[in-house]
């Protein structure tokens, strides 16, 4: 079930339809991105669990809303078919019906080496306020960065598989508090990624106290 997984997903009741990524590494950490549109609204959500290490899961989630700090659970039933990964999805008292078609940036080799610059983001927050995001990897996996609502972040970057780009994040999160920031949303955070674009975007996700949706972040 490794991969990175891209498609769509359907809300039930509504047909509300979201743009949905699977991001899960070879152990089957595994996160699902939705998100309206294309675009980080309210609308948008995190789910994750471990799938370790069949074709099929079915069992319980827990997510985060864009932003928010209150942890939600939910359930997954999913499994993989070919090249698919679909199946159905309950958060925060919805349904939701998804396939995902596997992405080809998966099946190439990453090295921290290649992995290694200075990524800069800038992008609106879900209060209308545009934060800009910079971070440095360092060859050795070591990586650090801030933005501009003066949070700033330390940690490291691993890649557990050189054959395959999929890369595990541990990540601190701290000095957050003003400019359009949450105290609330310092913490520790650990997420997956994915070196895009030939090697100039480097997609990622991580998970903390809050969930501050995927990014894509270019050197």
């Amino acid at each position: 079930m490794a991969g990175y997984w891209k498609g769509t997903a359907t809300q039930q009741g509504s047909n509300r339809t979201f743009d949905a990524v699977a991001l899960i590494d070879a152990a089957g950490n595994a996160q699902w991105l939705l998100t309206r549109a294309g675009l980080l609204s309210e609308d948008s959500f995190v789910v994750s669990a471990n799938v370790c290490c069949g074709t099929q899961f079915e069992d319980d989630v827990t997510g985060k809303e864009l932003g928010e700090t209150r942890t939600r659970d939910g359930d997954i039933e999913v499994s993989v078919n070919g090249s698919a990964l679909s199946g159905e999805l309950r958060f925060h008292g919805e349904d939701y019906r998804f396939t995902l078609n596997a992405a080809s940036d998966y099946n190439r080799s990453v090295s921290l080496a290649t992995l290694a610059g200075v990524y800069t983001l800038r992008e609106n927050t879900v209060l209308g306020e545009e934060v800009t995001l910079t971070m440095t990897i360092q060859a050795d996996g070591r990586l650090n960065g801030s933005y501009s609502n003066e949070c700033v972040f330390n940690g490291n970057a691993s890649i557990p598989d050189a054959s395959h780009n999929m890369v595990q994040l541990a990540i601190d999160l701290a000095n957050c508090g003003s400019k359009g920031s949450s105290k609330t949303w310092n913490g520790t955070y650990s997420g997956l990624g994915v070196l895009l674009s030939g090697d100039s975007v480097f997609y990622h996700s991580v998970i903390g106290p809050t969930w501050l949706g995927p990014q894509s972040v270019e050197r």
